[in-house]
């Protein structure tokens, strides 16, 4: 492989670092990795294509992999992050039991943003803003290079 610096994508500039052994790219509001598994030109030069292909195709596949991670997370989100506060006194449990208080997938899909995207040679790993429904903390996702929803957790 050429000496580790900058490669030229269709859509923007990766650059190598060292630390992570990977090639990075910040474009202001999706931060992008690829993660080869070794230096070999081919592998970086399949992950660039994946990334391409992946940047071209994602103004469609970011809502389905939306709505794929609220389909797997809204029992998690309404069960263990309520939406109320469980120590107040003049909770209406009955409505809480009919479901009131229960984030709907459409407003889960909506609160989620996309922060980081990775590359990977196994796979693609998406990075979500939880829209402060698991506290802050950040949404993991997996898919296939086809675009198909692997697993997600918190």
């Amino acid at each position: 492989m050429k000496e580790k610096g900058s490669i030229q994508a269709s859509f923007d500039i990766f650059h190598y670092q060292e630390d992570f052994q990977s090639y990075e790219l910040d474009d202001g509001k999706i931060y992008w990795a690829l993660q080869p598994s070794n230096e070999d030109d081919h592998e970086v030069r399949d992950l660039i294509q994946k990334a391409e292909q992946l940047h071209k195709d994602l103004a469609v596949f970011e809502p389905k992999a939306k709505a794929a991670i609220a389909e797997e997370l809204i029992d998690y989100k309404n069960d263990f992050w309520p939406e109320y506060d469980e120590d107040d006194e003049d909770l209406d449990w009955d409505a809480v039991d009919a479901g009131e208080y229960a984030v709907s997938k459409e407003a889960f899909a909506a609160s989620i943003s996309l922060l980081h995207i990775d590359i990977r040679t196994d796979e693609i790993y998406l990075e979500y803003d939880d829209g402060e429904m698991f506290g802050g903390h950040r949404i993991h996702a997996h898919f296939d290079f086809d675009y198909n929803f692997i697993k997600a957790d918190v």
